[in-house]
């Protein structure tokens, strides 16, 4: 069964968006649940380091977490593999820790919406993704 509103499946699924259901254990018994999308494409000015050396990069795989009470909680922050660098080789602001989830590294993206920029009702994984790119672009 889904963990995602009937919306987000609706929406990933009429613009034949890959997406895989992610779910582990935490220590204190709970499961975190996450959305991995591979191969997310996007526009902007980002590298990645390969063999020593920085690259230009328009596709990452990334991880969104799914906190409980969804979607009438928001979405918080993501995750990216590759590390992601800025054109001079430093990291994005708010974007140089890692994390692991799902048993991988991932680039954490702190980012994080107002209250008053989460319609309750109106915004998901749509309105995510896009303000995803945003920050790419924008890294």
């Amino acid at each position: 069964m889904s963990f995602l509103p009937e919306d987000d499946q609706d929406f990933l699924n009429e613009n034949n968006i890959t997406y895989e259901l992610l779910t582990e254990k935490q220590p204190d018994g709970t499961d975190r649940r996450g959305v991995l999308f591979p191969g997310f494409e996007f526009t902007g000015n980002v590298w990645t380091v390969q063999d020593g050396k920085l690259v230009s990069c328009n596709q990452c795989d990334l991880l969104i977490v799914i906190p409980s009470g969804y979607a009438t909680t928001k979405l918080d922050s993501f995750y990216t593999i590759p590390h992601l660098k800025c054109t001079a080789g430093n990291d994005p602001p708010n974007a140089a820790d890692s994390q692991v989830l799902f048993q991988k590294t991932w680039q954490f993206w702190s980012r994080h919406l107002d209250v008053a920029d989460w319609r309750v009702g109106k915004d998901g994984l749509r309105t995510y993704l896009s303000y995803i790119r945003n920050e790419l672009r924008s890294a």
